[in-house]
Formats: C-alpha cells, sequence, structure tokens
C-alpha cells in the first residue's frame, strides 16, 4: 500500500461516516412522519405491523454504527499522526495533515 492509499483511508473513513449521519438524518424525518399503531386487536398477516419500531430499531443499529466508526477514525487518526510525526521537515507534516485528515484542496 502506498503512502497515499494509506492516508487516503482517512477520508473513506469519513465519507463512510458522512453517509451514514445523512442516513440517520433520514430516518429520523421518516421517524417523526410516521404514525403508531394504537389499534388493539391483532390480526396475523405478513405486513409489518408497526413501522415505527422497525425505523427506531434501525435509528439506533445506525447510530452505534457512526460511534464505533467514529472511534475506529479517532484511532487511526492517532495511529496516523504518530506515522507523521516521524517526519522531519514540519512542512510536509502539516501538508499531508491538512490534505488527508483536515481534508483540505489543493486550491486556494
Amino acid at each position: 500500500m502506498t503512502a497515499k492509499e494509506y492516508l487516503s483511508q482517512l477520508i473513506t473513513m469519513d465519507n463512510a461516516i458522512n453517509r451514514k449521519q445523512q442516513r440517520l438524518m433520514t430516518l429520523r424525518d421518516v421517524a417523526m412522519n410516521t404514525t403508531p399503531n394504537y389499534s388493539g386487536e391483532t390480526v396475523q398477516h405478513t405486513r409489518n405491523k408497526n413501522p415505527l419500531e422497525n425505523i427506531m430499531t434501525k435509528i439506533i443499529d445506525i447510530d452505534r454504527d457512526i460511534d464505533r466508526d467514529i472511534d475506529e477514525l479517532v484511532d487511526f487518526k492517532a495511529e496516523v499522526w504518530e506515522k507523521l510525526d516521524k517526519i522531519a521537515d514540519e512542512r510536509y507534516k502539516r501538508i499531508l495533515w491538512l490534505r488527508y485528515a483536515d481534508r483540505k484542496t489543493w486550491r486556494y
């Protein structure tokens, strides 16, 4: 694996977290517009009996995934920083950190 591929993992991990956060916001919007099933009678059928419950379960699962992914990203950033810290020239170190960890572009 090249240095660029290794450092690009930071961006990939961050993008994955952002996608999950977008999915979470969408599910929360859906949950706010879904009414719970208050019917006292239950009839067995294949259709989902309580869509709000399923949405809330998905929200909890995605929220846990996001927390886990953020923990992994923080750990990986620490690992990357340790490796970048071995670079003697502070300018190179700073450029690499800004580009990959802080996601700055090469443009002004």
